[in-house]
C-alpha cells in the first residue's frame, strides 16, 4: 500500500470521527438552547435523542423542523411587538399601578410580576434582531443536502460512553487515533456514500468531501452557539428579577 493511499485513509477516517463528534456537539448545544426556550416561552419542545444508530438526516431534519417553529413563534410575536412600543407595554401599567397603591411592598411585587411578563418580548427582540435562527436554518439546509444523510451516526464511528457523564466532546480537545477506532468496513461505507465518479483514487476524493463538510458544519456548531448565548443572557436577567 502506498504512503499516499495510507495518508488518505487517515484523513477519511479521521474527518470521520470529526463528524461524529460534532454531530454530539450539534444535538447537544440544540438540546440546551430547546431547554432555555422552553423554560423562557413556556413551551414543551421535547429534546432530540441521538443514539450511535440515529440516522443522520432524522437528526438534522428534527433540528430544522424545531428551528423553523421557533423561527415562526419568533416572527409572529415580533409583529404583534410591533403594534404597540415596548416601553409603553412597562410605563402604562407601571403609572396605573403607582397611582393605585401606596403600598411599598406592594408596588415592588407587582412590578416583579411585570417584568416577568415582558421577559418573552425580550427575548423575541434579542433572537430577532440577531437572526441566529435564519442563519442556523440556512446553516442545517446546506448540511442537508450533503450525500451522508442516508448514514448512521455509528458508521462515522463507535465509542465506549460507559461512564460518561457528559456526552458533549469539545471539538478543539478531541482527536482519537483514527487507526485504532475506524474500522475497514466504516471507510467502505463513507466511500461509496461520498462517492466522486471518474476520480481515480477514490478514497482521497471521499476524504476531499468529507473534510468539507466537517468545516461547512464549524458556522453551524458556531451560530448555535451564540443563539444558546443569546438565550443564557436573556434568562440571566429573568432570574435577577426574580433575585436567584
Amino acid at each position: 500500500m502506498s504512503s499516499e493511499l495510507e495518508k488518505d485513509k487517515q484523513r477519511l477516517a479521521q474527518a470521520a470521527i470529526t463528524f461524529f463528534y460534532y454531530m454530539r456537539d450539534l444535538s447537544s448545544s440544540m438540546n440546551t438552547f430547546i431547554e432555555l426556550y422552553n423554560q423562557s416561552m413556556h413551551t414543551q419542545i421535547p429534546p432530540i435523542a441521538v443514539k450511535e444508530d440515529t440516522n443522520i438526516k432524522d437528526v438534522c431534519g428534527r433540528m430544522f423542523s424545531i428551528l423553523k417553529e421557533v423561527q415562526s413563534v419568533v416572527d409572529a410575536q415580533h409583529s404583534n411587538m410591533q403594534k404597540e412600543p415596548f416601553c409603553s407595554r412597562i410605563a402604562t401599567p407601571m403609572c396605573c399601578l403607582a397611582e393605585k397603591s401606596a403600598n411599598l411592598q406592594e408596588l415592588q411585587r407587582s412590578a416583579k410580576e411585570m417584568l416577568q411578563n415582558v421577559h418573552s418580548p425580550v427575548l423575541i427582540s434579542a433572537m430577532k434582531n440577531s437572526n441566529v435562527l435564519g442563519s442556523l436554518e440556512s446553516s442545517l439546509a446546506l448540511l442537508m443536502k450533503s450525500p451522508i444523510m442516508d448514514l448512521q451516526l455509528s458508521d462515522f464511528h463507535r465509542e465506549d460512553t460507559k461512564g460518561q457523564e457528559d456526552a458533549t466532546v469539545s471539538r478543539k480537545t478531541m482527536n482519537p487515533d483514527p487507526s485504532k477506532s475506524t474500522a475497514v468496513d466504516t471507510l467502505k461505507k463513507l466511500q461509496d456514500a461520498l462517492k466522486t465518479e471518474n476520480t481515480d483514487n477514490p478514497i482521497g476524493s471521499a476524504a476531499d468531501h468529507l473534510e468539507q463538510i466537517v468545516k461547512a458544519m464549524e458556522p453551524t456548531l458556531d451560530v448555535l452557539q451564540k443563539c444558546r448565548k443569546t438565550m443564557e443572557m436573556s434568562t440571566c436577567v429573568l432570574n435577577k428579577v426574580d433575585g436567584k
